[in-house]
């Protein structure tokens, strides 16, 4: 089966950002969507209606991942490093390379797997929360979701909802490098909103990296499915001498410094990106 030519352009897309500097920046047109309004989006869940779709949400996006499992479409080879997480007994940011719509299995499946009883809530971008369509659309608005969003006051009600869901020691994860690279490999620099939460609400950030390598299976775009493994690197508290400012630096410095380590002894080659000059 060829690679498909959308696909095609979506590499040369990712190379040609790559080649710019411009990591956070997506490397297709994301669909049409309207901007979050004050009040729009129930963040805790309080209402009745809210509750009955996360939840049937929730039990939908097991059986998507049974299926797609079944299906060889997901395959999770391995989790390294699991035991790291299992002192934590308050809430934690966790961090990932973000490099698939659906690249929250590997830490659903690592969670389910721990010794931890803890809910995961994901924070996502506000383009996928209101112009998401089809099943991946439905499951941004009404799974354990948490959309980032352009109006300030809106903002300020998604930044509650992560203190509120981390003092209730539950688990919030974001993607620190912003942008979704379709099987990108390489870790991307990551912007500051993870740490600055985790900093803010005085909580560890559990910092993963996903590992890929091609199956003998084959995914609707003509490439090979890749084999995940995710690598839980450490688990990175706050230090009480910094201030929050230099906590936040020194948390994403460590984050990333770890990320650039695994992918280097996984994949046996420096880390190197493309250049301006290279071409």
């Amino acid at each position: 089966m060829a690679v498909s030519q959308e696909r095609l352009n979506t590499i040369k897309k990712m190379e040609e950002l790559e080649r710019a500097g411009k990591f956070d920046v997506d490397p297709w047109k994301n669909p049409p969507f309207e901007p979050l309004k004050p009040g729009q989006v129930d963040f805790l869940r309080k209402k009745i209606s809210s509750k009955i779709k996360n939840k049937f949400c929730n039990f939908a996006v097991n059986k998507f991942i049974k299926k797609m499992e079944k299906t060889n479409q997901a395959i999770l080879k391995d989790i390294k490093g699991l035991e790291k997480i299992n002192n934590i007994n308050g809430g934690a940011i966790v961090t990932s390379n973000h490099f698939n719509p659906f690249d929250c299995y590997p830490i659903i499946k690592m969670l389910q797997k721990s010794k931890m009883k803890k809910k995961l809530h994901i924070v996502l971008a506000e383009h996928n929360y209101t112009g998401g369509t089809g099943f991946y659309g439905k499951v941004f608005r009404n799974y354990n979701t948490i959309p980032l969003a352009q109006n300030p006051r809106v903002m300020i009600e998604c930044v509650k909802a992560v203190e509120h869901f981390l003092s209730k020691k539950d688990l919030v994860l974001v993607y620190p490098e912003q942008a979704l690279w379709e099987n990108y490999k390489k870790p991307r620099p990551l912007k500051a909103g993870a740490f600055r939460f985790a900093v803010k609400s005085n909580v560890p950030v559990v910092a993963c990296f996903v590992t890929m390598t091609d199956s003998a299976y084959v995914a609707q775009n003509g490439e090979p499915v890749q084999e995940y493994t995710l690598h839980v690197l450490d688990v990175i508290y706050p230090k009480p001498e910094l201030s929050q400012k230099e906590n936040i630096e020194y948390m994403k410095n460590r984050n990333e410094l770890l990320m650039k380590q695994k992918y280097e002894e996984v994949y046996g080659k420096e880390l190197t990106y493309l250049t301006k000059e290279e071409n």
